[in-house]
């Protein structure tokens, strides 16, 4: 069985999430660090699953991931990436998957209560027309999600053509025939409560916009979103490509592992192109991605950049603000000298540009793994660009943590919604300065972070340890308890 489990920190405070898997007693343990690292060295390592035996005390039963900043857990997503989550379940005797089938069944019994919702009058959305604006907010907005009314999936079918492209990269794979792509779509949203769109970019033939999902009755914001739409000369849909926000974000680790994959190759970007001043948002991009990309310094790429502009890169877990950390952030991409952004296709919008993209590192071999994104770039009154969100496919679909989350709170799709951060300052759970909190368990048993962090485990090497003292100096861990299961 799964469940979750959650730091009980100030309201405010980061969520902390916490894996929970029921394990034969008969099977290995394990825990590793999260963000350990390596005698001498400033790179976190990649998690490597260490065997552990002799557990005492707290029996309920956790693979825990507990950590006390948003930048805790830089090495998770790499295992993550690998398969290892889906791995460490098979070990500890669970299924590889989450439950496909009660979990369709659920779909179908929440199709009553999901709906979706206008955009928030946000003061940073964007004014947006044009006729893929138009579809866009006709079927998110008017029309929703059909909630087994086939007038209204009669109406969403029809918006697509009969050959569109529906690239939901939750799932595993595109759906192949008519009409299946769409139907997988509002299949996998049966489950939702509210869908708010939060920019919505402008645009004739393709638009785009970012979203996140909201609970009735519950603070905080759901799983976030952005999504790229693309309109044939009939005005139906016939592209789509939609992708949620990493649950784990992995931060830097996300460079050190595009290094270690390209290592010292150098990506082809082709000669020179000529400087030019773009207007509107999608020939700024264009120019940006297609034009400058590998061959103009940082300093000459932030001069698009609002002085208070705001990056969302999903593979960490605060955004950037100015462009100061901007250009850092930048900078740290630009080190990866065998990385290629490949730019697809371009909204058309002069306020906002919303536009896909693939990876490419030189060196490996074409069929290897082709990582997909989607970007979205609003400007300012001036031209300058003012918000940035890049998003990122899982390399496992669906991707584990938002496979887990949908099943625990299918309405959010996150363990614990997104609330402000507290100005207090973060829950420290490794070394126990939680105060009063600690970890919720899914059955409700509260057990304090300090007595998590004291039991004692024999470790790989044969020593007895605490896992206090197992996961060192690193600010999280992964944990799997032991349970008799009989």
């Amino acid at each position: 069985t799964l469940g979750a489990a959650r730091c009980r920190a100030r309201p405010k405070a980061v969520p902390t999430l916490v894996l929970v898997t029921s394990v034969m007693l008969s099977s290995p343990a394990f825990a590793w660090p999260i963000g350990a690292h390596a005698p001498g060295s400033a790179v976190p390592l990649i998690p490597v699953a260490s065997p552990v035996h002799g557990i005492s005390g707290v029996s309920t039963p956790a693979a825990a991931r507990c950590c006390g900043s948003p930048a805790a857990a830089a090495a998770l997503a790499t295992a993550t990436a690998a398969g290892s989550v889906i791995a460490a379940r098979r070990t500890a005797g669970g299924s590889a998957g989450v439950g496909d089938g009660r979990q369709r069944r659920a779909r179908h019994a929440a199709r009553r209560s999901a709906t979706l919702v206008a955009p928030t009058p946000a003061a940073d959305a964007v004014a947006a027309d044009g006729k893929a604006v138009e579809v866009v907010k006709r079927l998110w907005q008017e029309v929703g999600l059909p909630k087994g009314d086939s007038d209204k999936e009669d109406k969403w079918t029809a918006a697509f053509a009969p050959d569109a492209v529906v690239e939901d990269l939750f799932l595993s794979k595109v759906p192949e025939g008519p009409g299946a792509g769409v139907r997988a779509y509002l299949e996998n949203k049966a489950m939702c409560d509210r869908l708010v769109i939060d920019r919505l970019s402008d645009g004739q033939e393709s638009c785009g916009f970012t979203w996140h999902l909201e609970e009735t009755g519950v603070p905080g914001q759901g799983i976030r979103g952005t999504t790229f739409v693309e309109v044939g000369e009939d005005g139906r849909i016939s592209f789509l490509r939609e992708i949620c926000e990493p649950l784990y974000k992995p931060g830097d680790q996300t460079v050190e592992l595009l290094k270690a994959l390209g290592g010292d190759k150098v990506a082809k970007f082709g000669v020179e192109m000529p400087k030019r001043t773009p207007s509107g948002a999608s020939d700024l991009c264009t120019y940006l991605w297609r034009e400058l990309q590998g061959r103009a310094p940082i300093a000459e790429v932030l001069s698009f950049f609002a002085q208070d502009a705001v990056y969302e890169d999903f593979n960490y877990e605060a955004p950037l603000r100015g462009t100061g950390e901007v250009g850092k952030f930048l900078e740290k991409f630009a080190e990866i000298t065998s990385l290629k952004f490949v730019a697809e296709r371009f909204s058309d919008g002069s306020r906002a540009c919303c536009f896909t993209w693939h990876v490419e590192i030189e060196g490996l071999p074409s069929d290897g793994p082709n990582i997909r994104g989607i970007s979205f770039y609003s400007l300012n009154d001036d031209g300058l660009i003012d918000f940035v969100r890049d998003i990122p496919e899982s390399a496992v679909k669906p991707p584990p943590l938002q496979n887990l989350a949908a099943m625990l709170r299918p309405k959010l799709r996150r363990f614990e919604p997104l609330l402000e951060r507290s100005a207090e300052g973060k829950c420290d759970c490794n070394t126990g300065n939680c105060g009063p909190c600690g970890v919720e368990w899914a059955t409700g048993e509260v057990v304090e972070t300090r007595a998590v962090v004291a039991q004692r485990v024999v470790a790989a090497s044969g020593q007895d340890v605490t896992i206090g003292e197992l996961v060192g100096d690193a600010p999280g861990a992964v944990v799997i308890f032991l349970r008799h299961l009989g």
